[in-house]
């Protein structure tokens, strides 16, 4: 039966979309990043010239969909595929200010928490144990140090400062990044990928969970 949820949050840079993504491969679970949702109606709000003034508004009307594929999941707003968007500059600069709504981050949350009828699921973002899912017993939250973070940022070719990134996450009104009660913190400062998959499956094992 669909339900089983494996929570990841975490800052900026440490790791967890990767992780999930190893995660969800290993068990055969679905990966799902909260953040992805967040950009595509992201993307449709400066498709439809929104400002998040408007989105109180806007975000009434409207109908994501998600769809698994062969690549994991393509999401569809208003029967467009918002997938391609995702990554591009205008959706980028959309995402912090309309995640700080309320009525949209109410949107999101219910539309992921549908998911878990449907699928068993690895689910990362920054207040997926905390806020999204509190009651799924696998949490888990996953740090490196300001340092090794910022470096891996300037890897990936990202110009945004993750000292700021932590700040506005940290500080936000709604859902602020925190630990979530019971998950299991993993610092990934010293660790390479497999490594850090290899930690939340074991700890996933001594659960009974595998």
């Amino acid at each position: 039966m669909p339900g089983r949820v494996i929570a990841i949050d975490g800052p900026a840079a440490s790791g967890k979309s990767s992780v999930s993504r190893g995660v969800a491969e290993r068990l055969g679970f679905l990966f799902v990043s909260s953040g992805h949702f967040y950009r595509a109606f992201a993307w449709g709000a400066a498709r439809d010239g929104i400002s998040p003034e408007q989105a109180p508004f806007w975000i009434t009307g409207r109908k994501l969909e998600v769809r698994r594929d062969a690549s994991g999941v393509s999401l569809l707003l208003d029967g467009e595929n918002a997938t391609p968007h995702l990554s591009e500059a205008t959706t980028a600069s959309m995402v912090s200010p309309l995640a700080a709504v309320p009525s949209v981050r109410d949107a999101v949350n219910a539309r992921l928490r549908a998911l878990t009828a449907e699928h068993d699921l690895v689910m990362e973002g920054r207040d997926i144990g905390s806020v999204v899912l509190p009651d799924t017993p696998w949490k888990f939250y996953l740090d490196a140090s300001p340092e090794e973070r910022a470096r891996r940022r300037a890897k990936e070719g990202a110009v945004d400062s993750v000292a700021e990134r932590d700040r506005l996450d940290s500080t936000r009104a709604t859902a602020p990044l925190t630990i979530p009660e019971g998950a299991i913190v993993i610092d990934t400062t010293h660790l390479d990928l497999e490594g850090v998959i290899e930690a939340v499956l074991g700890r996933l094992n001594a659960e009974g969970l595998r």
